[in-house]
């Protein structure tokens, strides 16, 4: 098994990166998206930090996190709340990598004053749930039907997870 350096991610991964995403986009199993967004698109939905990819010694992106400004962002009392991406390459499913990059974000994104991490989650997407909750997410719920599938053609149930900081600083 190879082992992985988590590194920031930074502009000249997004042809990599956006690879990846495709991936999770073509297996219906991570987000509604029907194909990958532009650089520019996806930076201005993101937080600046806490963006991070796993790297093999020899330089593959095995697969990527990011966190996004939450439900209210435009108000300061949701400022430490942050919704989760991750996507993991095809090839390194099941190594380890998204439990590595999980860990590496919740402790980056503290840093720069996250106390709340969110996930929003196929309620069939099984593998990823697992991960969250290993990785100490809470359940808080199923959305029923929160969105319809137009390639699948059916409505996806996302169920919500949530990891609390229990940084001093937070509490």
């Amino acid at each position: 098994m190879p082992s992985f350096q988590v590194r920031a991610m930074v502009p000249a991964d997004w042809p990599l990166v956006a690879a990846i995403y495709e991936q999770g986009i073509a297996h219906h199993k991570a987000t509604f998206a029907q194909q990958a967004p532009s650089y520019q698109e996806w930076d201005k939905e993101h937080h600046k930090h806490s963006r991070l990819v796993a790297q093999t010694a020899d330089g593959q992106i095995a697969g990527w996190v990011a966190i996004a400004p939450s439900f209210g962002a435009g108000r300061g009392v949701y400022s430490g709340v942050a919704e989760v991406s991750i996507y993991i390459h095809d090839d390194f499913q099941h190594q380890g990598v998204g439990r590595l990059l999980l860990d590496a974000v919740a402790a980056e994104s503290e840093r720069n004053g996250i106390w709340t991490l969110e996930a929003l989650i196929f309620d069939d997407n099984l593998p990823s749930l697992e991960l969250f909750r290993k990785c100490g997410y809470a359940d808080l719920g199923v959305r029923s039907k929160l969105g319809y599938d137009a390639v699948l053609r059916r409505w996806r149930n996302v169920a919500m997870l949530e990891r609390r900081s229990d940084a001093k600083d937070f509490a």
